[in-house]
């Protein structure tokens, strides 16, 4: 056993802070277990549970200069939830996510607020191509429908299936985003309350 392993996690987020790598496998060794489960047990997959917890802890490596963790098992803990979710959310796993999967910490602790925007940029992005064309007109440039078809040489009928179908796809999508958002909502207030 190393000598940073029998550091408090308070010592090694101050050596973290410094840069030091040891204290970072020290960190490593000490969580991944408990952030494997946590992955897991949501997941029910090893690779995709890897996956989050390699995520976190090389967030943790990049950030540890930026952010001000007060509770460091807290923050993983956190951090790995919130992972768990936004692979849900990107993937479209039909799972249910229970009141037990919702993170215990604040939201100050990793919650990204840009992640809405991020989910749909990234749904936009995977509409058909057309599609996406069609509503990047529509929305981004403030085209109208018939101003839509004749710069792209459709039907006015066409612009709007189009535009129908971007909306749907985003819908379906931003609106288990929006469950796993009331969830934790939810779950905020019952353990500040």
């Amino acid at each position: 056993m190393s000598a940073s392993e029998l550091h408090s996690d308070q010592q090694l987020l101050f050596k973290l802070n410094q840069n030091d790598e040891e204290s970072f496998v020290s960190i490593y060794n000490r969580y991944w277990s408990k952030l494997y489960a946590i992955a897991f047990n949501r997941l029910n997959s090893k690779q995709s549970a890897e996956d989050v917890v390699q995520e976190v802890m090389i967030t943790l490596w990049q950030r540890r200069n930026e952010v001000n963790i007060r509770n460091l098992e807290a923050w993983l803990s956190t951090a790995t939830r919130y992972s768990v979710f936004r692979q849900l959310a990107r993937y479209g796993s039909q799972k249910i996510v229970s009141i037990n999967a919702v993170p215990e910490a604040s939201y100050d602790q990793g919650f990204d607020s840009g992640f809405l925007d991020k989910m749909l940029k990234e749904q936009i992005h995977r509409l058909p191509e057309r599609c996406k064309l069609v509503f990047q007109y529509s929305r981004n440039h403030g085209l109208s429908n018939k101003e839509i078809s004749g710069e792209l040489g459709i039907s006015e009928k066409t612009v709007e299936k189009h535009i129908t179908r971007a909306l749907q796809k985003i819908r379906e999508k931003l609106s288990q985003v929006i469950q796993i958002m009331l969830i934790l909502i939810f779950q905020y207030f019952l353990t500040t309350g």
